[in-house]
């Protein structure tokens, strides 16, 4: 078994590798919405179910991209000058089997985990929503202003954000 401090340093740097992989995601996709709509129309026709997978293996491509600067830079960074691992200044140190990091207490990477999952729920309710919603639904979504859409996506974000909280505090 690996120590807890490279661990919980590999659980950082793929953390911050899918977050940096889903931001250049979907900076991509408003790139493209904006500046080439009509080749987005041009495959409007095909079902969402393609864009899924696409979107999902562009998501995996950027995500390994960005892990492996995040680990050239850990390497670096470890050339230039020991340290001694990530400490946050407002906790003490701890070090524990079940508890490796030192800056989040169980509680909060409860929370975390919870929004993640709502977030995850909701792009998959949308994706289902929109493959199997009939056509007139579709044409009355599509003429209906955006931020319908967005108070939906939010109120739906949170009450699964809310119910998946529940869910891991009562597993834990």
């Amino acid at each position: 078994m690996l120590p807890t401090r490279v661990t919980s340093q590999r659980e950082r740097d793929r953390t911050s590798a899918l977050a940096a992989g889903l931001a250049a995601t979907v900076i991509c996709w408003t790139f493209a919405v904006a500046f080439a709509e009509a080749r987005l129309e041009y495959l409007a026709p095909y079902s969402a179910w393609i864009y899924g997978p696409v979107v999902t293996a562009i998501w995996a491509l950027f995500s390994a991209i960005a892990y492996l600067l995040i680990g050239r830079h850990q390497r670096e960074k470890a050339a230039d000058e020991p340290c001694e691992g990530y400490r946050c200044r407002e906790f003490p140190q701890v070090a524990s089997a079940n508890w490796s990091s030192v800056c989040a207490d169980p509680e909060e990477k409860t929370r975390l985990a919870g929004i993640t999952a709502g977030f995850a729920l909701t792009i998959s309710a949308w994706v289902a929503a929109l493959s199997f919603m009939p056509e007139s639904c579709l044409e009355w979504l599509g003429e209906a202003p955006a931020w319908t859409c967005c108070v939906v996506s939010v109120t739906l974000w949170a009450a699964l954000s809310g119910g998946m909280y529940r869910v891991f505090r009562a597993l834990r």
